[in-house]
């Protein structure tokens, strides 16, 4: 009896290797279909993802044009003079960066002594309250 007897049965003059063969090869075939379909369906989700991404970059350039043109020095010295009302120092208030560290040596002044700042009335000391337990029951841990 031969092992490999099976490889030369016929099945209406076709053998079954062959028939085995053409199972196989359609099945390859739908599987590399069925992958590519997904893929294109994978390919367009790739797609719409980098659109959003272009949009929020050109958002993103919109959005740093607009914040360079409120920060502009010009407008934003403007916009203190005239809500806050604040005025650049003035040239006798600056100092030079070399004598930073004098002023920071320098000991404060003595400031006249102010008035005492009253304090609220005290309040009664507590009392300490002792608890005595009478069994090992009542001891609380």
């Amino acid at each position: 009896m031969n092992p490999f007897g099976f490889l030369d049965l016929r099945v209406r003059g076709v053998r079954v290797i062959d028939l085995a063969g053409g199972v196989l090869l359609c099945g390859l075939i739908l599987v590399v279909y069925l992958a590519k379909t997904g893929a294109g369906g994978t390919a367009a989700d790739i797609d719409h993802v980098q659109l959003q991404i272009d949009q929020e970059h050109s958002q993103i350039r919109l959005l740093q044009a607009e914040v360079a043109s409120e920060e502009q020095p010009k407008r934003l010295a403007d916009l203190s003079d005239q809500v806050l009302h604040l005025q650049p120092i003035a040239p006798k208030h600056e100092i030079p960066t070399e004598a930073l560290a004098d002023v920071a040596h320098v000991a404060p002044s003595k400031a006249p002594s102010a008035q005492p700042v009253p304090t609220a009335p005290a309040l009664a000391a507590p009392t300490a309250v002792a608890l005595v337990a009478t069994s090992p029951s009542q001891v609380v841990r």
